[in-house]
């Protein structure tokens, strides 16, 4: 195997690919890339996985000589990194991988390619193309509520329901909940429901860009394939039910404060530096006349800060939240001002935007802390 390419270009393919590898070395062979060159076509081809989910990447380079190497992902992303700008030159002689660019050399030892997992083939035969920027929005707009807890496998992922009118995106840790549909016409006439590892949206949110308006989506049994521009992503989905999340949505919020998002969130920020470390409690005690918001840390002090430009109807609420999950919600908040109806203290309370958009539709719910 014989390839030359620029740093540039190899670089900006690959740049995400080093997150599909895993961080814990459970099988050895998943630490590397598995690299493939077409001498025909001047192709190269980068796959990643840790078995769950899969990326091919495939773009253009000058090919003098097919075949294909496993090397170890961390060694060469930090080795093209330390280069310089300019053409890289790549040959396999023998177990090694011989890099040169410029006046550095390195030779990296290879695993045996073959020990490297199948990779699925691509399928673009009965795909359902989407937009690209809208699949990015609902991604962003709830990946944040996903819960890092393994050993509850279904709230790791992110829920996915497609109709022929919208899609849903939803995902829950149980304390919060993040929403988000989209209307639209889709050319499906099966209604499809899956669980997906946030792990490969992820990975589609950082490749999206404004080049390639569309996203091909082949939904299996067991998997689904995402192609997008020079990537492909074959991901496992989470088998379960997902929980009726409807029933922990309020109906009777008839507290609502309407206020600036950005102001909102610069005084929690402000305030949470004296919040506990234990429950990360910010306190709202909310009137027609003002927003006080107040922490205190026993050891260290307390802090407290009055906001009088904003509008609330309802009874005087005193009410408290993990400032990190509120400030969480805050950042996928798209218009200048937020919407957050809220019931009794102990109950939920939903965020929206301010602003309607006739594209899409978004809500978010926050659990809130005891106030003793």
């Amino acid at each position: 195997m014989k390839f030359s390419i620029a740093k540039s270009d190899l670089q900006s393919n690959i740049q995400y690919l080093y997150n599909i590898v895993p961080s814990k070395n459970t099988m050895p062979i998943l630490t590397n890339y598995l690299i493939e060159a077409d001498e025909q076509n001047n192709l190269l081809k980068f796959t990643a996985t840790d078995l769950e989910i899969t990326v091919v990447v495939e773009f253009q380079a000058h090919v003098t000589e097919g075949g294909k190497a496993a090397v170890l992902a961390r060694n060469l992303n930090e080795i093209i990194s330390s280069l310089p700008e300019a053409n890289i030159q790549f040959l396999i002689q023998e177990d090694t991988l011989k890099i040169h660019c410029e006046r550095s050399d390195f030779n990296l030892l290879c695993a045996e390619s073959s020990q490297f997992p199948l990779i699925p083939q691509k399928d673009l035969s009965n795909v359902i193309d989407l937009d690209a920027q809208m699949f990015k929005k609902m991604i962003e707009n709830t990946h944040f509520a996903v819960s890092s807890e393994i050993n509850r496998p279904i709230f790791t992922g992110i829920y996915w329901k497609i109709s022929a009118d919208e899609q849903l995106m939803v995902a829950t840790d149980g304390k919060k909940i993040a929403e988000f549909k989209i209307i639209n016409h889709i050319p499906t006439t099966e209604l499809v429901e899956q669980i997906i590892p946030t792990k490969g949206l992820l990975f589609l949110d950082k490749v999206i860009n404004e080049d390639n308006k569309t996203v091909s989506v082949l939904i299996e049994s067991n998997r689904v394939m995402f192609a997008y521009g020079n990537y492909t992503v074959f991901t496992h989905i989470i088998e379960g039910k997902f929980p009726d999340y409807s029933k922990a949505i309020p109906a009777n919020n008839n507290n609502v404060l309407v206020i600036n998002k950005n102001s909102l969130r610069d005084a929690v920020k402000r305030v949470s530096l004296l919040a506990s470390e234990d429950t990360f409690k910010v306190k709202f005690d909310i009137s027609e006349e003002a927003l006080l918001i107040n922490s205190a840390n026993r050891e260290e002090g307390e802090a407290n800060e009055r906001i009088e430009d904003c509008i609330y109807t309802g009874e005087p609420l005193v009410i408290a939240f993990n400032y990190r999950y509120f400030t969480s919600i805050l950042a996928v908040i798209e218009s200048e001002e937020v919407e957050i109806r809220m019931g009794k203290a102990n109950e939920p309370a939903l965020f929206f935007n301010k602003e309607k958009s006739d594209k899409f539709t978004a809500r978010f719910l926050l659990m809130p802390l005891r106030l003793s």
